[in-house]
């Protein structure tokens, strides 16, 4: 049988607290007993010697009778006094445990009373009583000498104590059943508030499992418990970028169908039209022209797809150097130089000082600046502010790549980062791209031991920053 967490953590729980009110039952019940028991013969022992004190005084026997009598009654105690030869010279009894028969106690029942110590006997005394007692003896001395005179023994029967301990156990046995109840019912609600979430999230994961990435885990208002909340959350975190993964992946192959069948469409019309001598001699030039484009646009797909592999793989070593961020920064401009000029855009460079140097692999960080600029003038307006700057804090250099124009939304700065992630294609003002670009910025830069974050306005600018080791030359 299959065990659920909710029946292993109620079954702990049973357990521990079962154990747990045992130990606790039978320590109190031992301790309460033990307690009353001796409460029971401290109150005998300042009866006992009550009536030692007045036998001291001498009282005459008549009173001394009288005095036992109403001892005995009072209390409901059985009081026999005995002399230095275990003798019984006086009683007083409540009850028909004692017979008078015997008149003498067997000796080993006096010997330690009459050598001077308090004692308590359990038993019949030899057959003075007829069944059980719990029997207090105190020695009898002379006042003026101090001997040993004889004894005073206080009985009570066994089942008396018995009963006391019955009754405390009745007691004991409501309350531990109450309690026990309440702790049941605490376990159960504490098992299922604890079960409750990870069962919602098993069968979350099933429908993972079956391709459903819509599930969300939505825990009740009351349950506060702290961990709890953190796998819902955490969880639901997964969910969603699961489900982003998925379209992104479903968009991804959606865009490359169309990626590859359009120049292949073009690579293959205009072949046959040169082969079957439909396109004329004279067009042939420049439709191999178009030919050779279209190649391009796929060799340049294809790699894009080889940089990704190669990235999750980790095969591409960093090759760490000193180098000016600056000049490879102007290096870069350089090289959009026609497309910057074609979109009337204004280039804004504000570096901090006239060379900054940097520790990084020099490649990697040059092809992530190609990827943000290239990013940049892609989204900027005609007429917009492409600004790129360096500065320094403590040890490390701070790159910033701004542009104004569509901005980012918080949806997509949520998932841009992401492998063939593309916003939507309706803000672009260029609609080329196959979505790998800013994560391939990422892993270098994360790669390097550093991050990189956007911040953006809708409808306004988008700023990308990333971090790199300062450098000393």
């Amino acid at each position: 049988m299959k065990k659920t967490v909710f029946s292993k953590i109620f079954l702990n729980n049973v357990i521990i607290i079962l154990s747990s009110m045992l130990i606790l039952a039978v320590s109190s019940f031992i301790i309460i007993t033990h307690v009353e028991y001796n409460a029971r013969i401290e109150t005998l022992k300042d009866n006992a010697k009550a009536i030692t004190r007045f036998i001291d005084s001498g009282i005459p026997a008549e009173q001394l009778e009288n005095l036992l009598y109403g001892f005995s009654h009072s209390a409901n105690k059985n009081i026999i006094i005995i002399n230095k030869d275990c003798r019984i010279i006086m009683e007083s009894t409540v009850d028909g445990s004692y017979t008078g028969e015997k008149r003498i106690v067997d000796k080993k029942f006096c010997r330690e009373v009459l050598s001077g110590k308090d004692n308590v006997e359990k038993g019949t005394l030899g057959g003075i009583y007829s069944s059980d007692m719990y029997t207090l003896q105190l020695p009898i001395a002379e006042q003026r000498m101090g001997r040993i005179v004889g004894a005073i023994f206080i009985s009570m029967p066994a089942p008396e104590l018995l009963e006391l301990q019955g009754k405390l156990f009745g007691t004991m046995s409501i309350a531990f059943l109450a309690v026990l109840l309440m702790s049941f019912l605490l376990s159960y609600a504490l098992s299922k508030r604890i079960s409750k979430p990870i069962k919602k999230m098993g069968i979350a994961v099933r429908k993972f499992a079956k391709g459903d990435f819509s599930s969300r885990v939505d825990l009740d208002k009351g349950n506060s418990i702290t961990e709890i909340e953190e796998l819902e959350a955490a969880f639901n975190d997964m969910a969603f970028h699961l489900e982003k993964a998925e379209d992104i992946r479903n968009n991804f192959i959606s865009d490359v169908s169309h990626e590859l069948r359009t120049p292949m469409t073009t690579i293959g019309g205009f072949v046959d039209g040169i082969l079957d001598g439909t396109v004329p001699a004279e067009s042939r030039e420049e439709y191999l022209k178009i030919v050779k484009d279209e190649i391009s646009r796929l060799s340049s797909l294809v790699n894009s797809f080889l940089d990704v592999t190669r990235n999750a793989e980790n095969k591409q070593e960093l090759q760490t150097t000193v180098f000016d961020i600056n000049e490879t920064i102007r290096r870069n401009l350089f090289n959009f130089e026609s497309r910057i000029c074609e979109n009337d855009i204004e280039v804004d460079v504000v570096f901090e000082t006239e060379a900054c140097y940097v520790r990084a692999d020099s490649d990697s960080i040059t092809r992530v600046l190609t990827n943000l600029i290239e990013n940049a003038i892609k989204f900027t307006n005609n007429g917009g502010i492409l600004r790129i700057s360096t500065e320094t804090h403590q040890q490390e250099v701070f790159v910033s790549v701004y542009n104004t124009g569509c901005g980012i939304s918080s949806e997509d700065r949520k998932l841009i980062f992401e492998r063939f992630y593309k916003v939507d294609k309706s803000r672009s003002l260029n609609r080329d791209g196959t979505g790998i670009g800013l994560y391939i910025v990422k892993d270098i830069i994360n790669r390097h031991g550093k991050n990189i974050t956007v911040k953006s306005v809708e409808g306004e600018y988008a700023e990308f920053v990333f971090t790199l080791d300062k450098g000393k030359i």
